[in-house]
């Protein structure tokens, strides 16, 4: 068990919580701060910090519980479709550093706003990059691939504006 983190606790069963699934790799146990009535979320029992350090058997099985979780909500909760959300890493606001696979039921006109949200920050992007980026992010590798891949690139520097040009000529000046 990784020291202080709470998803392990929970798991070793240390702090207990309302449990719906569990088997010997896996435990699914309702979000204390719910989005939804229902609102669940599944866990590896070992600790595995994000989706890079999941081992790809139990990222399948997590997906497996995922289903068979939604499917419940479906008959109990009469939940008309959920949403399934996992963010990996700082950059993404991961929360709590165990990986965690978030089920939201939800219902029409539950007034969670997800779609709002989403359609407030998604950007246009043209064909053309659209392409250049598939072709960058294409691979046939994926199931082979057993250890978990690490490789971080640096962002491309940003080509500075007229006006970013303007005021760093002119903080030059200044010194």
């Amino acid at each position: 068990m990784e020291q202080k983190c709470i998803f392990c606790a929970i798991a070793s069963k240390q702090i207990p919580a309302s449990t719906i699934y569990e088997d010997e790799k896996v435990l699914a146990f309702l979000d204390i701060n719910p989005l939804t009535e229902g609102h669940t979320l599944v866990i590896p029992k070992y600790h595995a910090e994000n989706i890079f350090d999941i081992s790809e058997k139990d990222l399948k099985h997590i997906s497996t519980v995922a289903q068979g979780i939604a499917n419940k909500m479906k008959e109990v909760l009469y939940a008309e479709g959920v949403d399934l959300f996992q963010a990996s890493g700082q950059a993404a606001d991961q929360q709590v550093p165990h990986f965690h696979l978030h089920i939201i039921p939800r219902k029409t006109g539950d007034q969670l706003g997800l779609h709002e949200w989403w359609t407030n920050r998604m950007q246009r992007s043209e064909p053309k990059k659209l392409n250049e980026l598939a072709e960058r992010l294409k691979t046939d590798s994926i199931g082979k691939v057993t250890e978990p891949v690490r490789k971080v690139r640096k962002p491309k520097e940003k080509k500075k504006s007229k006006d970013d040009v303007f005021w760093i000529k002119r903080a030059v000046q200044l010194t």
